[in-house]
């Protein structure tokens, strides 16, 4: 369907462009769909909110170059986060572990 593939679109873009500010209005326009339209289509394809999935894939990729020896600093920049106190939070809350702890842990 249509709808498969404007979620195709929209996530091979965040798979490319996760480090950038990407948001439901931007994206949308990518695919020229409304942003609500989007959502609702996001959602019932994956089953998980544009925002979520964003999250998640940030933190899994986050997760990948710390298990390759990144500083956490800088690995926050590379995932899109500008501000270190909020990704250790979001890392904390999702991995139940701060990114620090997890470098150490996984390279010793």
């Amino acid at each position: 369907s249509t709808s498969r593939n404007e979620v195709a679109t929209v996530k091979n873009y965040i798979y490319q462009h996760y480090e950038e500010d990407v948001n439901l209005e931007m994206l949308a326009e990518k695919v020229y769909l409304s942003s609500g339209y989007l959502s609702f289509i996001f959602k019932k394809e994956t089953g998980e909110g544009l925002a979520q999935f964003i999250r998640k894939f940030r933190l899994e990729k986050a997760k990948e170059l710390l298990n390759q020896g990144e500083k956490v600093y800088k690995v926050a920049n590379q995932v899109g986060y500008q501000d270190l106190d909020y990704f250790n939070m979001k890392f904390k809350k999702y991995f139940n572990a701060l990114p620090s702890d997890f470098h150490k842990d996984n390279n010793k």
